[in-house]
């Protein structure tokens, strides 16, 4: 059990300097809700515009979204804004609700929260030693030893945070086994036919799945289409050949599946933003042997 004087909340005001586009920590704190009045209703603040975060440690809590009642519990967390039309609250049939959370003013956040809102939906899930939460509690951490004593550091910790949660989704998106089966089969069919595939319909078959299914799912759980993908294969290896071996540009267009060396240079340059030839001199680049796409 931890000890009650481990919780706490903590809030800063500092001013916005004008000219830099600062991200402002509003609050942070660490909560033990034991008493049944606990309820926020999110049309009735007053300290608003704010973006909260909140996430279970243990217990469970209860959230309305838009009419519709969900469960809070043990790993969960919820993402809202403030105002909004929302309400959270401590349930009759649990005990306790014990939570992490921050709230940050909406200044030059408002395009971030979106797209991790997008990419996360408002109620996400986190293993507990994730490197999501780990920030959120150095950010409570930070502040319960008075750490946090000017806006630029505060915008520091937020600016981390915002990118872990970026990354999470990004990261559940790399995890295959978070991928439908005809995603898999597809990948697994380009990784290996990469260098001869054709087109849409070629990997559709390969995954026994509609080339417009395809498509659709291939992109919501991989963030590519099935052909971006393959170029992503295609460019991956043109990069190590170009540092490791002596082939031309045309040769190599050929081995990693490209019919000439124009349509490979037009490519080439649209993902790594240089031709293939001036990769390849190095002359005003770093000795790059491979690059990652994702």
């Amino acid at each position: 059990m931890v000890a009650k004087d481990n919780y706490g909340v903590y809030g800063y005001r500092f001013q916005e300097n004008p000219v830099l586009p600062l991200y402002q920590l509003f609050a942070v704190g660490f909560q033990d809700i034991r008493q049944q009045e606990y309820d926020w209703d999110g049309m009735k603040r007053i300290d608003g515009p704010l973006y909260l975060f909140q996430y279970t440690i243990s217990g469970r809590g209860k959230i309305e979204l838009d009419g519709h009642h969900h469960d809070v519990p043990e790993g969960t967390s919820f993402l809202v804004e403030i105002p909004g039309t929302h309400r959270y609250y401590l349930p009759e049939d649990s005990s306790h609700w014990t939570f992490y959370f921050a709230l940050f003013r909406q200044s030059h956040l408002q395009h971030l929260w979106q797209g991790i809102l997008q990419e996360l939906g408002p109620l996400p899930q986190f293993e507990p030693r994730s490197l999501v939460i780990r920030r959120l509690e150095a950010i409570y951490s930070e502040a319960r030893i008075g750490a946090i004593k000017d806006g630029y550091y505060a915008s520091s910790l937020v600016y981390s945070f915002m990118m872990e949660l970026l990354r999470s989704s990004s990261a559940q998106r790399q995890d295959r086994s978070t991928w439908p089966e005809i995603v898999r089969r597809a990948a697994d069919y380009m990784e290996i036919n990469f260098r001869i595939l054709e087109g849409l319909d070629q990997i559709a078959e390969a995954a026994g799945s509609s080339k417009y299914h395809l498509a659709r799912t291939f992109h919501q759980a991989t963030n590519f289409s099935p052909m971006a993908y393959t170029s992503k294969l295609r460019i991956e290896l043109a990069v190590k050949l170009l540092r490791s071996s002596s082939l031309t540009v045309e040769e190599i267009a050929r081995e990693v599946g490209y019919q000439n060396g124009s349509y490979f240079s037009k490519v080439f340059r649209s993902w790594t933003g240089y031709s293939p030839s001036r990769f390849r001199e190095g002359k005003e680049l770093l000795s790059i042997d491979q690059i990652m796409f994702d």
